[in-house]
């Protein structure tokens, strides 16, 4: 097996880093709701991604490792903020109850748990099936699917819609 040139490794992280990096973001936000954290999601993808750059035999596949690797840090870094977020969330919605309904969307988004948000996200969003969302957070297809029943049952209560 012949040895890569790393210019051209390098070359090739940074064209995926540019292609991916907005997704990458946005997806991490949607789970984690702090621009911040998002963006150290984002750079321990890019840490984590960068060590294992040449084990990934198809590159055509590397935009889709990326996100799962994100999605799964951002989860990983969720659980571990937790009890920060926790507070804050509760703090916001025993303030006076908002009117407008995308702040209501709003509070019940972060309501979801941050599986549900993920699947949410990478299926309407992004327009990922189902099984591929499974993937990508590392679940079953039928426990992403329980994730989005309960999410979208969970936002029909928020928003009074059934």
């Amino acid at each position: 097996m012949a040895l890569q040139d790393p210019a051209r490794d390098a070359a090739g992280f940074e064209a995926a880093v540019l292609a991916e990096g907005g997704r990458l973001f946005a997806v991490a936000y949607s789970v984690l709701r702090d621009a911040q954290e998002a963006e150290d999601a984002v750079q321990e993808t890019m840490e984590l991604a960068w060590r294992s750059w040449d084990s990934l035999r198809d590159p055509s596949k590397r935009g889709a490792w990326l996100r799962q690797i994100c999605v799964r840090r951002a989860l990983r870094s969720r659980r571990r903020l937790f009890p920060r977020l926790w507070l804050a969330e509760t703090d916001h919605v025993h303030g006076a109850p908002p009117t407008d309904p995308d702040l209501d969307l709003d509070r019940g988004y972060r309501r979801l748990t941050p599986q549900q948000r993920a699947v949410v996200t990478l299926h309407y969003e992004y327009g990922y099936t189902l099984d591929e969302c499974a993937s990508l957070i590392g679940c079953r297809p039928g426990t992403a699917r329980s994730h989005l029943a309960r999410a979208l049952a969970s936002l029909r209560k928020e928003l009074n819609y059934g």
